[in-house]
């Protein structure tokens, strides 16, 4: 009889508010209080009012909502006028022995006061985040000082600290970036309890903090925590078949110069682009390439590789097509003319900076008879291969995975003996649950058909995500999410793709502001001016991701497995090229991502498993933990592994060797 895991404490603090300071506050912290979600938006508190259920010491100044200068946004400001006395603003979040992860937005309007954030237990500042007097971000490790780099006044820096009173020590990362990991703590303590922003007491200057969010995460079992995942940057992962959307640019739905800092750091290799026939067209005959010279020029600068789609209409030729979602292909004589034009600059223009096109987007969603979009589609690519022989050209980028569809498409290019224009076929498989066993079953159907009609053509997911919050655009906007649930979906989608061979593309990068409303499948949290306000959870869970599963691993087909008690998991393993250590993905698939962390201690036996020192990776986190001896075993090739924590986002079961700290 395995008994359950017991359920993580979780707590949730989402204050949208607006800077960061460091002063010299402690927190009480009970050590019998239970972490406790604290929920609020500064942008519902009235100006010149402290937010509820924060605690101000305003002796130096003050401490209160307001509006930040130039923007709709309000946030919560620390104007410190005193050089003998303090200015502070604390919320608690309850005593927690667990891991406490704090994220929020820190801005000052000066680079000559030294402003801090600090998570504190009830013996003072254990974990400190500050803008320094010299225009520098630092942190502590113990009471050594540790520069983070370069502040400027009147920006935005988005902070995320991961603190662990079990081992005494923290990660700090900024803009997405991991800058310092296994920081001792300033304050040792077991329970950290609140968070506390301040201007330093020598100084005057103003500060604002913003977006403050903190969980708790309760570790899932007494195994040590080592640490957590490294990033890795795309230009240090290389090649991998983890991809990331960068779409709608060619409509300015999102900002490139915006994002372009989080993607490098994300670790995807590949970035999905619209090459903008309309955007870059707007007089006839006279193209302006430089919005997309930049945003590839950038994206290669990051070791990012853009892949192409080349589609939508230009609404200045009578019959030029639809220039948006849904839309058709042009018809006329004079646009297809226009069309060929701008395809073959295009394909000229970038193609010693591009090889991957794709050409149109999600035909049948906006009706395209098959016979037509095949014919486009030889024009087009024949156009391609003119300019750029060795390109690689994609298909049809459909809506869902529309069996007929492909079918039709294959065949019509058989029967055309046009094939060999076609290297990839793309898809879009949007579902409430990620591992419907349905979405895979349709898979494995155009796989046959490819074999059957077009061998050696590969296969894309070339565009899926789901939304942060309710209410957001386009698919899957109907259903109730969250940050959390969004993240569990995103990483059981990747996984999914990778075990299977398949290239994934995660949509989207950043929010995308569609005219009627926000699509919210972004990795990246918007303002209303497309600017960034902070990293999702999802951003950092792809991230390990990334890091983890490159092109040094490769699936491992049919992998062998059980459980006790016997569940209905999804498990997708990986090994080493070189050396053949495993990876082996684990979680429970049956429904749409939920809001509970809560585990289920399993018993997993791998019958051709290879592992020499076991580590557990809970996916959705980056956290690492060393698994006891006395909780796995080796017979031969088959591995167990007793009461494993398992829920409904990934958690590998890995060889050390394969995750670097």
């Amino acid at each position: 009889m395995i008994t359950p895991s017991p359920a993580p404490s979780r707590a949730l603090t989402l204050i949208a508010a607006g800077a960061l300071v460091g002063g010299l506050i402690t927190a009480a912290a009970s050590s019998t209080a239970v972490a406790a979600d604290i929920t609020g938006d500064f942008q519902a508190a009235s100006p010149g009012s402290v937010p509820s259920g924060w605690s101000v010491a305003t002796a130096g100044g003050a401490a209160t909502v307001e509006d930040v200068p130039n923007t709709v946004d309000r946030s919560l400001r620390l104007r410190d006028t005193s050089t003998s006395a303090p200015v502070t603003a604390s919320v608690s979040f309850g005593a927690t022995s667990s891991t406490v992860i704090a994220g929020f937005r820190l801005r000052a309007d000066q680079s000559s006061a030294t402003v801090g954030v600090h998570l504190d237990s009830a013996g003072g500042h254990s974990v400190t985040v500050a803008m320094g007097a010299n225009g520098r971000l630092y942190t502590y490790d113990g009471s050594t000082k540790v520069d983070l780099g370069t502040y400027a006044a009147n920006r935005w820096y988005d902070i995320r600290v991961v603190a662990q009173p079990s081992t005494a020590t923290a990660d700090v990362y900024v803009n997405g970036a991991r800058k310092a990991t296994a920081l001792a703590f300033r304050t040792t303590t077991t329970a950290l309890g609140s968070l506390q922003a301040s201007v330093s007491t020598a100084d005057t200057g103003t500060a604002w903090l913003d977006d403050v969010r903190t969980v708790t995460e309760s570790t899932p079992r007494t195994w040590p925590h080592i640490g957590s995942v490294a990033p890795r940057t795309a230009r240090q992962i290389g090649d991998s078949k983890l991809l990331i959307g960068a779409e709608t640019l060619d409509r300015g739905y999102t900002d490139y110069r915006a994002f372009a800092p989080y993607l490098g750091e994300l670790g995807a290799t590949r970035t999905r682009l619209q090459a903008g026939w309309a955007k870059t067209e707007k007089t006839k005959g006279v193209y302006d390439w430089a919005w997309l010279d930049t945003i590839i020029d950038d994206a290669a600068s990051r070791g990012i590789k853009p892949w192409v789609q080349l589609s939508y209409g230009n609404g200045i030729y009578p019959g030029g097509g639809g220039s948006g979602l849904g839309g058709h292909i042009p018809d006329s004589a004079e646009a297809l003319a226009a069309w060929d034009a701008w395809v073959s600059a295009a394909v000229k223009r970038y193609k010693g900076r591009v090889t991957e096109w794709e050409i149109w987007n999600e035909p049948n969603l906006a009706g395209i008879p098959v016979k037509d979009y095949t014919d486009f589609f030889i024009r087009t690519a024949k156009l391609i291969r003119a300019e750029q022989a060795d390109s690689v050209i994609y298909g049809p980028a459909e809506a869902g995975i529309d069996v007929a569809y492909v079918k039709d498409f294959l065949v019509r290019l058989s029967d055309q003996g046009k094939t060999g224009l076609l290297d990839g076929v793309s898809y879009h498989p949007y579902n409430p649950n990620p591992d419907d066993a349905w979405t895979y079953e349709q898979v494995d159907k155009v796989k046959a058909l490819i074999e059957q009609y077009d061998p050696g053509t590969v296969l894309r997911q070339g565009e899926n995500g789901a939304p942060s919050r309710p209410g957001s655009f386009g698919a899957l906007g109907d259903l109730d999410w969250t940050e959390l649930s969004q993240t569990k979906w995103v990483v059981r989608r990747v996984l999914n793709d990778l075990g299977r061979g398949i290239s994934s593309s995660v949509f989207s990068i950043s929010d995308l502001h569609y005219p009627s409303k926000i699509n919210s499948k972004g990795l990246l949290q918007t303002n209303s001016d497309k600017s960034i306000r902070y990293a999702k959870p999802s951003f950092y869970a792809v991230q390990t991701v990334a890091s983890i599963i490159d092109n040094t691993v490769e699936p491992i087909p049919s992998y062998g497995w059980s459980a006790s008690p016997s569940a209905p998991l999804t498990v997708q393993a990986f090994a080493k090229r070189t050396g053949g250590q495993q990876i082996v993905g684990v979680w429970s698939g049956t429904a749409k991502p939920s809001e509970s962390n809560t585990r289920t201690a399993t018993d997993l036996t791998f019958t051709a498993g290879k592992f020499q020192d076991p580590v557990y990776v809970d996916v959705r986190t980056g956290a690492v933990y060393d698994i006891a001896a006395s909780d796995w075993s080796r017979q031969g090739n088959t591995y167990t592994f007793k009461n494993v924590p398992v829920y409904d986002s990934p958690v590998l079961i890995a060889d050390r060797s394969t995750v670097k700290l």
